[in-house]
């Protein structure tokens, strides 16, 4: 899936470095400051049409800061951690704000928030931290189908033409989207299970 891999140079191997700033890291710092300003938009001036606007910005650069980090060899660590926590924050922000105005049902909401909290709860127990997993193709899969699907809620409610459409395709993003988000969970919890039993086996110095 060559989309997924936008700008990684061919038969190149990429390098992840200790840097922070980089043009990349500043596209994710950018995405992650247009969150606020989403959820200003929607409960002060409900100004749905350029709230719209933000977040759609912010998840179609969840493509830009990959392209520009792997085409530019700015692949970072940092960007690494980041990036995915940020994609978990826009669909939590994002899904939170249109649930409590009566846009996104609760139920949708629970299933995407519900899944990222046993993740994250389960590895702070068996890894106390976040566990070295790579985010799979599934996953971006997933979080692609989401972060279309989840804004065309909004779409779908607003007065105009298409409205009726984007509401129908919107419950199709989204529900695609769930059932790939939990089978990537799944691939995520055998990962890190190998990932601990390789890690039992071994243990870091200092254990």
């Amino acid at each position: 899936m060559r989309l997924f891999d936008a700008g990684r140079r061919p038969g190149g191997r990429e390098v992840v470095h200790e840097r922070v700033l980089t043009a990349a890291n500043l596209i994710t710092l950018v995405r992650l400051l247009g969150l606020p300003l989403f959820v200003y938009l929607m409960v002060g001036p409900a100004a749905y049409g350029q709230a719209f606007g933000v977040l759609s910005a912010v998840a179609a650069t969840d493509f830009l800061d990959g392209y520009v980090a792997r085409r530019f060899d700015q692949v970072t660590r940092l960007g690494q951690l980041i990036d995915p926590l940020i994609d978990r924050a826009l669909l939590a922000t994002g899904g939170i704000t249109l649930a409590a105005l009566g846009i996104l049902p609760w139920p949708v909401l629970a299933l995407i928030v519900g899944r990222d909290l046993i993740l994250f709860v389960t590895a702070g127990i068996l890894f106390r931290g976040l566990p070295p997993i790579p985010v799979n193709r599934m996953g971006k899969f997933a979080t692609a189908n989401l972060l279309i699907g989840i804004p065309g809620f909004l779409l779908g409610r607003m007065s105009w033409a298409g409205a009726a459409a984007f509401g129908t395709a919107a419950w199709a993003f989204t529900i695609v989207g769930v059932v790939a988000y939990y089978l990537a969970g799944a691939q995520y919890a055998r990962a890190a299970r190998f990932a601990l039993t390789v890690r039992r086996k071994d243990p870091p110095e200092g254990q």
